[in-house]
This record gives C-alpha cells, structure tokens and sequence, in this order.
C-alpha cells in the first residue's frame, strides 16, 4: 500500500537512486542541525539531549515505537541475521546461559539468542502490544533482582537519560563474573549525527567505551569491529563484572 508520506516524498524527491540520495542528504542537515541546537549539551566526552523532566525523556522515548514499528517489521529477517552473526562471534558469551536484552522493542536480539540456545527476554519501555519477546521495563530501574543474570545486552547506550545510573543497574542484575555485552555505534567525531530520538552520545566509541568500564568498575574482555549495518558503523564492547 503507498501511503501518504510515501507519495509526499514520491512528489518532493523523485525516485530512484539520485532521489534516494537527496532524501538521505536532506536528512542528514536536519540531524545535524537537531545535534547543534539548544536541544543538547555537551559535557567531557559525551553529550546529552536536554529534557525537562524525566517523565519528559520517558514520554519521548516510548513515543518512537509508533514511529518506526513498520521499518522494523520490514526490515526484520534482515536484523536477526545481523543479531545471530553479532551473538555467534561473540566468544565469552558462550560461556552464559542466560541474557537479559535492555531496550528490546520488537525482541529481535531476543530472538536470535533463542535460536542460538540462551533463555533470554527483552525490556522496553514501549515493546508494542503481545509482544511475546519483550517485557515493559525501564532499564534505569528494572525489577529483576541482584546477581540475577549471567549476562545481559543492549545497543541502546544512545538512549540512556542517566548513564550512571543505568550502569548501575547493569552491574547490580548481573552475577558474579557475569557480562555486559554492548553494541556501540561511532562517535558524533567519528561520522555518526544522532537523531530525533537519540538521548546521549560521544564523541568516540573508544573513549565511551572506557568510560562504562570505569563506571561499572568492569574488566574488558573484548572489544571488535563489528563494522557497518546499513548506515551505522559498530562496535561490539564485552565488559565482566569481576568474580
């Protein structure tokens, strides 16, 4: 079915590849003038997307799902491919055997560990209705309890209104010599703008990297390129919390 926005953007770009690429253009000055708006701040190494309240930041985030929920169904068998690659070359995640996934939406991720063989479930703050995959969780305060977990995951470190806090929680829900498997995307030096939804970022993955492990007071186990994913380059950070 060719929606309304489909025909709008028929009518304002054209199609085929030469249209494709004036619409990513186009794109790409608006993120960037979003980014060096009064919206954000930067502080050290990282930057964060100014919100009133906290329940300003909830509302925000939950609000996505609507906005990206189709893309995310088309582009589904595609993502879980990307997800088993991700988990299957991920060494020290072998030796977990469950994994809990942070910022889920549709439980792709989730998915894709179920058929690597991990018991695994999703939090989201807005996993959409009979989401078998994903349960509604803030992962700046998740009910699960202490030293509950072998592992958990997330690529969603540009979503986080309170880093600390959420690192926090990250170390407190995992076992003794458990992991923290992170999917980190480039840095805003290092070509990534965030966009309408996006809540922190930095300005190298190397150096974010670091700064969760100080955070977590975590051993790093590994870190790999993961390399690109349609647009956006990755980098697979596994941290352990010590034994």
């Amino acid at each position: 079915m060719v929606t309304l926005k489909r025909i709008s953007n028929i009518l304002k770009y054209g199609v085929g590849d030469d249209a494709r690429q004036r619409k990513q253009a186009d794109k790409a000055k608006a993120r960037e003038a979003r980014f060096q708006s009064e919206l954000w701040s930067e502080n050290g190494d990282v930057a964060s997307r100014k919100y009133a309240s906290y329940d300003d930041y909830l509302a925000h985030q939950a609000s996505k799902f609507e906005r990206v929920v189709d893309r995310l169904h088309e582009t589904e068998d595609d993502d879980l491919a990307e997800f088993v690659r991700r988990f299957e070359g991920c060494a020290p995640l072998s030796e977990m055997r469950n994994v809990l996934c942070l910022g889920a939406r549709l439980g792709t991720e989730v998915r894709a560990l179920h058929a690597l063989g991990y018991f695994a479930v999703g939090i989201d703050l807005n996993p959409g209705e009979r989401n078998a995959y994903v349960l509604p969780g803030d992962f700046h305060n998740v009910v699960f309890p202490d030293g509950s977990v072998d592992a958990i995951y997330t690529n969603c470190l540009d979503h986080v209104f309170d880093l600390e806090k959420m690192i926090a929680e990250i170390r407190r829900m995992l076992r003794a010599g458990g992991l923290f498997v992170a999917d980190v995307l480039a840095g805003y030096e290092e070509g990534f703008t965030p966009g309408a939804y996006e809540a922190t970022h930095w300005r190298k993955a190397d150096a974010f990297i670091e700064k969760i492990r100080g955070l977590g007071s975590f051993g790093v186990e590994e870190v790999r390129d993961l390399g690109h994913h349609r647009r956006d380059h990755w980098t697979q950070a596994v941290f352990r919390k010590p034994a």
